[in-house]
């Protein structure tokens, strides 16, 4: 009787339940299938196009933020604008095909610039630029996935993290785009002497304060360059200096441009402020766009004086090209609100010349 109780225990310990929810004793019985690629709605069923698009409505680094980063005190980029950046990330951990749709994306740009507001700035991104390079240098698999970094340099530990933070670059084989965020006007020299010797030949992008200047000699095919402060004339000089004759846009420089037509006489692209002199302009023979960027809301009578002025210098070039003024107006809402107004940074206006 024990050997047939011990029996029927056993057989009731392994009951199934049949698709209708009644309980079967049969051994037989098999589970459900289930296939998450085929029950029902999923994130892994999206399009690529839908999953593109929708991905592209999350917080992520632009442009304006770059251009205005330098203005806050601590100069640093708000973790809520890297939002798309650490939900890729983690996405791209949660399944095999997630992986594999979204690890490219995930990397594609490095953020070193974001700091949690209670703990000391500098010292933090110091140590997430450190921490950055480490992760790279064990990750080779990533390397040629990154196409843009975003970095502040600090003076925290300089000597140390910048040579390190420059080799690292220099091992990237797609880097196209460097976004300088901020850095101390006191690190000329170290930057110098971290950035010496190195070499970025993929790189075609750069936006940059006049104290990062040196990392330009370090990047001989640039065609777009940005100047974030300053009347950007070392600038100029580094591109003098670094031979940089594929340049094609210049922007956000009103230092005296003369000693770069030598240098690239066939700039088709300035971008300067509403109120800089536009004679020296006339130096480009093949100038086709003069962007006016509107940093003080100017009234509409004063803008119609500039974009006169500036059709006028295009009107009297070489250029075969269709050329155009743009007006582009940043309005500086940083400091309004969790960015729920991200697109109204930037308004531009064409005028066809």
């Amino acid at each position: 009787m024990a050997r047939t109780s011990k029996r029927a225990k056993t057989t009731a310990s392994t009951s199934t339940v049949t698709p209708d929810g009644a309980p079967s004793s049969s051994m037989s019985a098999q589970p459900l299938p289930s296939n998450p690629f085929q029950t029902g709605p999923n994130l892994e069923r999206i399009p690529d196009d839908v999953l593109h698009e929708t991905l592209s409505y999350l917080p992520t680094l632009r442009d304006h933020h770059v251009l205005f980063g330098y203005n806050l005190t601590p100069p640093v980029i708000p973790s809520t604008l890297l939002v798309r950046s650490s939900t890729l990330r983690a996405l791209s951990q949660t399944s095999r095909l997630l992986r594999s749709r979204c690890l490219a994306m995930a990397w594609q740009r490095i953020e070193l610039c974001a700091a949690k507001q209670n703990v000391s700035f500098y010292r933090a991104i110091g140590e997430a630029t450190r921490t950055g390079t480490r992760v790279l240098k064990a990750c080779p698999h990533l390397l040629p996935l990154i196409q843009t970094v975003s970095v502040v340099l600090t003076r925290y530990q300089s000597a140390e993290i910048i040579p390190a933070f420059a080799a690292c670059l220099a091992t990237l084989p797609n880097l196209t785009t460097i976004q300088v965020i901020h850095a101390h006007s006191q690190m000329t020299t170290v930057i110098k002497n971290g950035f010496e010797g190195k070499q970025f030949p993929s790189v075609r992008r750069i936006s940059l304060p006049p104290s990062a200047h040196e990392i330009i000699k370090s990047c001989p095919h640039l065609e777009e360059v940005t100047c974030t402060e300053g009347d950007g004339s070392t600038i100029i000089g580094s591109l003098i200096k670094g031979k940089c004759q594929e340049l094609r846009v210049i922007k956000g420089v009103d230092a005296p441009l003369k000693r770069l037509v030598k240098v690239v006489p066939n700039l088709r692209h300035i971008g300067v402020r509403m109120e800089a002199n536009m004679t020296p302009l006339t130096d480009f023979p093949f100038l086709d766009t003069i962007e006016l960027i509107d940093n003080d809301n100017f009234g509409s009578q004063v803008a119609a004086s500039y974009i006169g002025q500036a059709s006028e210098v295009l009107k009297q070039n070489k250029s075969q090209a269709e050329k155009t003024v743009l007006l582009t107006k940043w309005t500086d809402t940083w400091h309004c609100g969790p960015y729920e107004n991200d697109k109204a940074f930037v308004t531009r206006q064409v005028i066809k010349v």
